[in-house]
């Protein structure tokens, strides 16, 4: 692993292999108390349920795997983060692991642990990304003692998504856990979660400043650092300008609200010139589909810029024996990996700048609203994040893993397989 840097990691191939494009400086986060406590952030009636320790040599290796840095300290990470560290440094019991599989083949579960707690997950959409999410802050929730149960909900669109909030309102759930990149449009759901004293938790996706008002509190990605170092990158390489494509998955979402433009911005600045755009809704269907048109369309622009897996766009140009455009994301499923194996094998070199999954973060969120239910106070934070070479990721790459698995997550490969294979 590689120094730590607030945003994501960056992979650059080469012409025989990748390089590690420049990483901007460690990022470390220190706690932060805040002043006043919002509704719905603490509940002094609950009893504080530790956890024990992990290991120093087992946070080590949580935090190179889940943040993909050395440098990074156990020390330097806020409470919060320690111990959602110290819970995915720690591998689930046989009975943990029997109990996780119940639960993700259920819309609700009893976690068996005698905990007052019920906590819920409010999902955006289903694919092996948000499949392993659901998992990572399933294992979290089967692991911290204070939760007795987890309830999921799945809205794919707004009207779905806030009504199955409001069902969670309903039901006096205690804690509701979202990574929702519908932005502004999720603001009644959550001033309602608010108002029934409810502790609601965003992790992931920056929201507009109206929602973050309403929310107990935010672990934010750092959505624009990414893409801005990528467009350094890019215009050192093609200093005369160049043409690109952005995709993402549905119109208007909070993500790609942030990334695309801070991409667009410095690359418009330099003389390059967008050819193409497209929606794939985030599936491996309309991710082939917009593939297949961009190879033939004829366009070959020189980047293409989506905020999901690479595969789909790269297979086209390589199964034509063709280079791809140089790939950027902020994703990673393991097929890449093998993808680029193959693709060298048959004398097509590919370029990259490639972000990990983040899809374990859910814990984190977790994490911060059992805190936060325990009468503590801790500002909104950005979670930070590190940078790896290809050749540690292919070094790390386990043929046994499915292909749509993100990266990196704490399963092994058997229980990854069985996640993705498990619907509830």
């Amino acid at each position: 692993m590689t120094t730590g840097i607030q945003g994501r990691q960056r992979l650059r191939h080469t012409s025989s292999a990748f390089r590690l494009a420049a990483a901007v400086a460690a990022a470390a986060l220190l706690a932060a108390c805040g002043s006043n406590s919002s509704p719905g952030t603490s509940d002094n009636s609950s009893a504080v349920a530790t956890f024990p320790p992990a290991s120093d040599e087992a946070r080590k290796a949580a935090i190179e795997k889940g943040f993909l840095s050395d440098t990074i300290t156990f020390d330097s990470l806020n409470p919060v983060l320690q111990r959602s560290i110290d819970k995915a440094a720690t591998p689930l019991t046989d009975a943990q692991w029997s109990k996780l599989q119940e639960c993700l083949k259920q819309t609700s579960c009893e976690t068996g642990n005698g905990g007052s707690l019920t906590v819920a997950l409010a999902n955006d959409g289903i694919n092996p990304w948000r499949q392993t999410w659901r998992a990572e802050f399933t294992a979290a929730a089967i692991q911290s003692p204070q939760v007795g149960k987890i309830v999921y909900s799945l809205g794919v669109e707004v009207p779905k998504w806030i009504a199955n909030v409001k069902s969670h309102i309903a039901r006096r759930v205690d804690i509701i856990i979202m990574n929702s990149v519908y932005g502004a449009a999720v603001l009644p759901a959550v001033q309602a979660a608010k108002q029934a004293g409810i502790t609601i938790i965003q992790v992931g996706t920056p929201m507009p400043d109206e929602v973050k008002s309403q929310l107990s509190g935010e672990a934010d990605d750092d959505l624009c650092t990414p893409w801005q170092d990528t467009a350094k990158e890019l215009i050192k390489q093609f200093p005369n300008g160049g043409t690109y494509a952005l995709y993402t998955g549905v119109p208007g979402n909070g993500s790609a609200a942030v990334w695309q433009p801070c991409l667009s911005k410095d690359l418009d600045a330099a003389g390059w010139r967008k050819v193409g755009e497209g929606f794939t809704e985030w599936t491996q269907q309309g991710q082939a589909q917009q593939g297949n048109a961009l190879f033939a369309s004829g366009k070959n622009p020189d980047v293409v810029a989506y905020d999901y897996t690479l595969e789909d766009f790269a297979a086209p140009f390589i199964k034509a024996g063709r280079k791809p455009p140089i790939m950027a994301t902020d994703a990673l499923n393991t097929v890449f990996l093998k993808q680029v194996q193959d693709a060298k094998a048959q004398g097509v070199d590919v370029e990259a700048y490639v972000s990990c999954a983040r899809d374990w973060y859910s814990r984190i969120g977790l994490e911060y609203a059992l805190y936060l239910k325990e009468g503590k106070t801790i500002e909104p934070f950005t979670i930070p994040s590190g940078a790896a070479t290809l050749d540690q990721l292919l070094a790390a790459y386990d043929p046994n893993m499915p292909a749509n698995a993100p990266i990196p997550h704490f399963f092994t490969a058997e229980q990854e397989n069985w996640i993705l294979s498990a619907q509830a």
